[in-house]
């Protein structure tokens, strides 16, 4: 083989080699490409939560709850539950008891929790429980049932 047709054939190799890289290579980016990807994949549109009305909520009723009643200083906690006349969810709704929020609040559709501590469970008596509604139990209050701690 002569030194011409060695340079011939790494000539086509090298040719070869470019043809394939720019086959496999994406197309330059022009800004008329950048704007038609733009209008084709817009930016995700950032939005405020829905700030659900509180007028819905007026005359709030407990319709069930449980348990009813407890022995005083028998548990150190005890969790309880009251179920709303009307869904809760997107509302920041907590159980209340004489007057103090309770713990470990949570709410599924019409029903929420929490957990009564023990310095509340010491005193005998008739209590009010309730829901309350809106940051610090501020914006609105359920009617009040009994609880009783024997």
């Amino acid at each position: 083989m002569s030194i011409n047709h060695k340079k011939h054939w790494m000539f086509v190799v090298a040719l070869a080699g470019t043809i394939a890289l720019t086959a496999c290579s994406p197309p330059p980016q022009t800004a008329e490409n950048e704007s038609a990807d733009a209008a084709a994949n817009p930016a995700p549109v950032v939005t405020q939560p829905e700030v659900k009305p509180l007028d819905v909520l007026n005359g709030l009723k407990i319709v069930q709850f449980g348990p009813t009643s407890a022995k005083a200083q028998s548990v150190d906690r005890l969790d309880v539950w009251a179920q709303a006349d009307r869904a809760l969810d997107g509302y920041e709704a907590e159980l209340w008891l004489d007057g103090k929020r309770l713990e470990n609040s949570a709410i599924a559709g019409a029903t929420v929790t929490g957990t009564i501590p023990a310095s509340l469970l010491a005193t005998k008596g008739t209590f009010p429980l309730e829901i309350r509604v809106g940051e610090d139990g501020t914006k609105l209050v359920s009617d009040k049932v009994d609880f009783i701690i024997e």
